[in-house]
């Protein structure tokens, strides 16, 4: 199968999304259920409700500054695959990052600094064809999970249109 270039742009709902929805839960929910649990055990009931009203605050603020959705832009071609955030949204995410940081340092907290730089240097990944270790094909999602190197993993989420295509490219460029 021959391509020369394939690109799309999609916008993944956050809340609604099952893969995005179980890493947050491994990402926030876990730390932050068992750090409530033991604020509940230990009688820290107003710590119990900061940390609540926080996570409340945050689902607050991705909803206003990410409009609830993941923007992806996906490029295939004979290199490899390009996984970007879309314009609009990768520059919201690199004013929120630099925001941090800089809160970070007033708040002499390096921890935060770091953070925010962190934040804001993902919103591009290219992973070669060389580079692919494994790859998981969800046909219910649409979903095409591929591992490469380290901290080279993506979920390439694809339209109705497009999945069975790539799917197929994929493939052949992987075995």
């Amino acid at each position: 199968m021959k391509m020369n270039n394939i690109e799309w742009d999609i916008k993944v709902p956050i809340f609604k999304n099952r893969l995005i929805l179980k890493q947050l839960g491994l990402a926030l929910g876990i730390p932050f259920g068992l750090l409530l649990i033991v604020m509940m055990i230990v009688q820290a009931y107003y710590g119990a409700i900061m940390i609540a009203a926080t996570l409340l605050l945050t689902l607050i603020i991705v909803m206003i500054v990410f409009r609830g959705t993941y923007d992806l832009h996906i490029k295939i071609n004979e290199k490899g695959i390009l996984y970007k955030n879309q314009n609009d949204q990768a520059k919201r995410i690199k004013s929120l990052s630099i925001l941090t940081f800089i809160m970070g340092l007033f708040a002499k907290n390096p921890s935060s600094a770091g953070a925010g730089l962190l934040a804001g240097s993902r919103t591009e990944l290219f992973i070669k064809w060389k580079s692919i270790r494994k790859t998981k094909y969800i046909d219910k999602q649409k979903l095409i999970m591929i591992k490469g190197g380290f901290a080279q993993n993506i979920a390439l989420f694809c339209t109705e249109e497009n999945f069975s295509s790539i799917k197929k490219y994929i493939i052949e460029k992987t075995t």
